[in-house]
């Protein structure tokens, strides 16, 4: 199948100009609530499933002992520990998140409670500053991704991450009959959810044009695919979300058996889906 039409585009408030910030009427509630009972298994899942990706590039930056870092919603917390673990006595990682309930208690971890659109990161504080699937969802990107870049040490480095939700009908290769429709209704409501709230399906191609308006340098990006089979982690986080977001997707016009035919199908090593493909751009603020 083709990827997401114009038409598609128009419908979900998707920019047809990679060069445009899409105008979206999202209320800028974030799509996923830690709180609810679904959410440590999907925080864990997500980084079963991405965690190899962020650690090779972070280890790639040769992380330094006494760095000072920041860890913008951090989910299930395994990228700063990663990082913590990486730091001597003189080393920290402090972590912003809304809901911060997940990321487990470490000596040089500090978790402050906020909102990332409204929290002040300060000024040349951070040796590394990193978001992971952050700022796809933050109608205030472009903002938050100046802030970070201020927050930055002269010689420090940015690391965002995001997905490309756009083209979620490439995704399945391999399924019984009747899969495909339901994966590719409950991708597009999915899409659409999100959209609403304030998601950017195709910001994750702008950001080495975002770090480099905000005065970064040095950028490059790498892009993080793979196959997965039904009962990985990839496609349990499908069943995850679609119960986590059940009223969402039935209200969108995903019936009840079109879910139950997806649940089923993530746990089928016979069925094949890439996921939404992931872009890391690295960014360096200029030495003074």
């Amino acid at each position: 199948m083709a990827g997401i039409t114009p038409a598609e585009r128009t419908r979900l408030g998707v920019s047809t100009d990679a060069s445009i910030t899409p105008e979206v009427s999202g209320t800028g509630a974030y799509l996923f609530d830690n709180d609810t009972v679904e959410a440590a298994e999907q925080v864990r899942l997500l980084a079963e499933a991405f965690d190899g990706h962020t650690t090779a590039v972070l280890e790639n930056l040769g992380v330094a002992d006494d760095w000072q870092c920041l860890d913008l919603g951090p989910g299930a917390g395994t990228i700063s520990a990663f990082l913590a673990d990486q730091l001597g006595p003189a080393g920290h990682v402090t972590v912003i998140d809304e809901k911060p309930q997940h990321v487990r208690p470490h000596e040089r971890i500090t978790v402050v409670t906020g909102d990332i659109a409204a929290t002040d990161f300060g000024r040349e504080r951070f040796d590394l500053i990193h978001a992971r699937l952050l700022f796809m969802h933050l109608p205030q990107r472009e903002e938050v991704m100046m802030r970070a870049a201020a927050a930055l040490k002269p010689g420090g480095t940015l690391v965002v991450s995001d997905c490309d939700a756009s083209h979620y009908d490439e995704m399945l290769t391999a399924a019984p009959p009747g899969v495909s429709e339901a994966f590719v209704a409950f991708q597009g409501a999915l899409t659409g959810i999100g959209v609403s709230t304030g998601m950017d399906p195709v910001w994750a191609r702008r950001i080495p044009a975002a770090m480099r308006a905000a005065g970064l340098g040095d950028i490059t990006t790498q892009v993080f695919n793979r196959l997965w089979a039904g009962g990985e982690a990839a496609m349990l986080l499908y069943a995850c979300i679609s119960r986590q977001l059940e009223d969402g997707l039935l209200a969108r016009g995903v019936d009840l058996a079109a879910l139950e035919t997806l649940r089923k199908a993530t746990r089928d090593p016979n069925v094949w889906a890439y996921s939404w493909p992931m872009y890391t751009g690295v960014g360096v603020r200029p030495a003074a």
